[in-house]
């Protein structure tokens, strides 16, 4: 039986140190995760979590990988195993056929290496051992037809983008001008971006620090330093010791939007899995609440703020419900990243444009109203709330805020970002720029990182 090393590239091969599962293995095991999630209906995240329980690191790391390139070529897969099959066959083997031709496709394995392991993943699991055959004849047709194949479902939108069409023809609508840029990033592999904890060191020791380590890497906003290939956490010097965590850099511009003064009381409505709390902390001299729904999202922030050494009140509690948590004293700033589609981290989150519905972004923008209904009292006179989403859609954005704002005459939009209407839509963005801090200083408002994911921003002030 191979090793996954066999027959890999070079540049890309597995994680070195560690004896890693032979790539049959792990095509087996990426077959039943996602016979898994389709049988109990499983988000992404969940999928990943309950495939990796009782492996090591390095084999989570290989598993995952797999899972995220499947994911991000579910509709090239399925589109290519429709044309190269005549029937669909039962679940386990047409799973592992796409999975196997997603492979085939990522480059990632030699042609040889990805039919002869996955001929053997067939073999053993006893649902599919009868259909090794045909996993055979299918990758060698694929093979042979590769160039006809690919061009022909390439002329699928939904092949073009993975994403079914009702989603492109909302990006479209949502953003016509940026439309295909936006969707053809979000089908990419995401960068990754750390935010440097200055409690402990600053931008210019670390990426020192890096350079020691021979890991190329660069500055592209106040505190985020991305870094040229992404590595796991266990591999990013300094990590465990609290001197950096992994944030996008556009969303490290919300402690910077909020920027409460020495003092001031914070309160964080939804503050899971703690980046932003952190960020607050870290830059300023306040007092934070942290709010959080769920029970273990909870702990997960509250293990991030100790990583860190940073202390914030934080209560298992819905923002929504400001009688379960609020004592009546009001707060000088308050955070609310709220519930949203995440229509602007797709490529974070690939399964996003198959998991939503048409109708969810009305419903979750009715969940952000009763948030800002919610909170909106707890903002004391000339207090400020940030709203923010990772979403690009105007019923999660502008639309909210101006409807928020018909309805509250005390709240008053602080201008941030460049457009007119005061608020701020980062589409995702991809540049080779580096940081400019003399343009940063001059304006904290407009300034934008050259590569983030999309988020949207509104700044509001109590004027009584």
């Amino acid at each position: 039986m191979q090793n996954q090393n066999i027959g890999a590239k070079s540049e890309r091969t597995a994680v070195p140190k560690h004896r890693q599962l032979p790539l049959c293995r792990l095509i087996v095991k990426v077959v039943a995760a996602k016979l898994q999630a389709s049988q109990q209906k499983l988000s992404f995240a969940d999928m990943l979590d309950a495939a990796c329980v009782g492996l090591a690191s390095h084999e989570s790391a290989a598993l995952k990988s797999i899972l995220y390139l499947c994911e991000r070529s579910r509709a090239r897969s399925h589109a290519a195993a429709k044309y190269l099959m005549a029937r669909q066959p039962k679940p386990q083997v047409q799973m592992l056929v796409e999975t196997a031709l997603s492979l085939l496709f990522g480059g990632t394995y030699t042609e040889f290496t990805v039919v002869n392991q996955a001929v053997e993943a067939a073999r053993l699991d006893r649902r599919t051992e009868r259909f090794a055959g045909l996993v055979n004849a299918v990758l060698r047709r694929a093979i042979r037809e590769k160039t006809l194949l690919l061009n022909r479902i390439a002329e699928d939108p939904e092949v073009r983008f993975n994403a079914p069409r009702w989603w492109i023809e909302r990006i479209r609508a949502a953003h016509p001008e940026h439309w295909t840029e936006i969707l053809e990033l979000a089908a990419q592999k995401p960068p990754l971006t750390l935010r440097v904890n200055r409690r402990r060191t600053t931008p210019e020791e670390y990426l020192e620090v890096l350079n020691r380590a021979g890991i190329a890497a660069r500055r592209i906003g106040p505190e985020a330093i991305l870094l040229e290939s992404p590595r796991p956490v266990e591999e990013i010097p300094g990590f465990a010791m609290g001197l950096v965590s992994v944030q996008d850099a556009g969303t490290q511009m919300a402690a910077h939007l909020l920027a409460p003064n020495p003092g001031d009381a914070v309160l964080d409505a939804c503050a899971a899995p703690g980046g932003k709390t952190a960020h607050l902390l870290e830059l300023f001299d306040c007092s934070v609440t942290a709010l959080e729904i769920d029970p273990k999202r909870t702990e997960l922030l509250k293990a991030t703020l100790a990583r860190l050494g940073l202390f914030a009140r934080v209560t298992c509690a819905d923002a929504a419900d400001p009688k379960s948590w609020w004592d009546g004293r009001q707060f000088d700033a308050v955070l609310l990243d709220a519930p949203c589609t995440a229509s602007g981290i797709v490529r974070r989150q690939p399964d996003v444009p198959w998991t939503r519905r048409p109708d969810d972004s009305y419903s979750l923008a009715k969940t952000q109203a009763k948030l800002l209904k919610a909170l909106w009292p707890t903002v004391k006179p000339n207090g400020k709330l940030l709203f923010c989403t990772c979403s690009i859609f105007p019923e999660e954005g502008i639309e909210q805020i101006r409807r928020f704002m018909s309805e509250n005459a005390d709240a008053r939009c602080i201008p941030i970002g460049k457009s007119h209407v005061n608020m701020l839509t980062l589409l995702p963005r991809e540049e080779s720029s580096t940081y400019d801090e003399a343009a940063a200083a001059r304006d904290r408002f407009t300034f934008e990182p050259p590569v983030h994911d999309g988020f949207f921003y509104a700044l509001l002030q109590k004027t009584a």
